[in-house]
């Protein structure tokens, strides 16, 4: 028989250790269990209509959402059904990153600026890259991103987006517009004060998307408008992931935080303008309000403001949203007097699941559910 004989403070220290085993123990199976409920749990378990209609069928809605609270001390991260393996449609979101990369060719170039005239080789209107980029933003114009689009090339798009990162992001095409996969670039004319230079380029063949939920729909329209009665494949269709696209808008507010670390790069006065195109209301072209409300293409808080409201302390909102084959995407900077965050959501509304026949759920269920989103949001992260 063996005796082991411990001294009295020994017995306490082993005591007190076995009662905090114990505590943490009993701590673990009550509470460990259960997942951590995060602004985005509660703001989906909001009474409200418009989100409740959703939060009934959370499975055929797609859902995709990620939020950074914005802290004095550390940013923090929350997901909801984020998985870059399940593909969506970006719509116009993947106007942001063309504008940046616009930014960064521009940068590379001795002889343009984002105010140099160009045209497109077969129009005959010029423009500039800063008007278009403008467009862009304040009311998603899709032949603004085609011109953009006809300068950079997807060669350099997608190698650049590549260099920085972006795994998940690939543009395969131009917005609306016949042949718009055509590998061929058209000439850009740029003109400078004596002269002028072109760029045109010819591009690689891009290797598919492959991932979850390529085939969408149970049926859809072609372009000869004839009805196809199987899923519509999105293969060969542009892609940007939630955490690629939230990525950039990060990156635009918070350049601090990638001092070191591989980012767009933008100086100062072009940071600041793409704050200005993000954030500007139609008005700043010098469009009818009527037609063009000041929370035209701005879904989350102020989606659901009528014309006829009044709003005076609304949050700033800098942001893109996108709406194609009843995918709607938005990604925002949003700050208030309490408080800053960012928001990136994803969302289908398309409830007879038939591609292209233009009958889907944007106004009724998809905006909606991103202002009541945003604001219960808002509400939930007030200092």
């Amino acid at each position: 028989m063996v005796l082991f004989v411990i001294s009295y403070e020994e017995f306490i220290l082993s005591f007190a250790a076995m009662k905090n085993l114990i505590f943490f123990t009993i701590f673990f199976l009550i509470f460990g269990c259960k997942s951590i409920k995060t602004p985005i749990d509660f703001a989906i378990k909001s009474p409200k209509p418009s989100i409740s209609i959703v939060k009934k069928n959370l499975k055929n809605h797609k859902i995709q959402i990620k939020l950074t609270a914005i802290d004095e001390e550390e940013n923090i991260n929350y997901d909801f059904n984020v998985d870059n393996e399940n593909y969506f449609y970006p719509a116009s979101t993947v106007k942001l990153p063309i504008a940046l990369l616009a930014i960064e060719k521009v940068n590379e170039s001795k002889y343009i600026t984002l105010d140099t005239p160009f045209r497109i080789e077969d129009e005959d209107e010029k423009s500039s890259l800063r008007d278009e980029i403008l467009k862009m933003f304040v009311v998603s114009d899709n032949e603004s991103f085609n011109r953009i689009f006809e300068f950079l090339g997807q060669d350099y798009i997608n190698g650049t987006l590549k260099s920085l990162g972006f795994e998940n992001t690939k543009i395969f095409h131009r917005l609306s517009t016949n042949n718009s996969e055509n590998l061929n670039t058209k000439k850009v004319f740029f003109y400078l004060e004596k002269d002028s230079i072109s760029y045109q380029s010819l591009n690689r063949e891009i290797t598919p998307n492959q991932l979850n939920g390529l085939k969408k729909g149970k049926k859809f329209y072609n372009d000869m408008n004839e009805l196809v009665k199987k899923p519509m494949d999105f293969s060969k269709k542009n892609r940007l992931s939630i955490d690629d696209l939230h990525e950039m808008t990060t990156q635009v507010f918070f350049p601090e935080n990638y001092i070191n670390k591989n980012s767009f790069q933008l100086n100062n006065k072009q940071r600041e303008f793409i704050w200005e195109a993000m954030s500007a209301s139609p008005s700043k072209l010098g469009l009818n309000r009527e037609n063009y409300p000041d929370n035209f293409v701005k879904f989350f808080v102020r989606g659901d403001e009528k014309k006829k409201d009044t709003i005076i302390n609304y949050p700033k909102i800098y942001n893109k949203v996108g709406t194609a084959y009843g995918q709607l995407t938005e990604t925002a900077f949003i700050e208030s007097d309490n408080n800053q965050f960012i928001l990136t959501a994803t969302i289908y509304v398309n409830e007879n699941d038939i591609i292209n026949d233009d009958i889907y759920e944007y106004e009724s269920v998809g905006i909606p559910f991103f202002a009541s989103l945003g604001k219960e949001i808002l509400s939930l992260l007030k200092n």
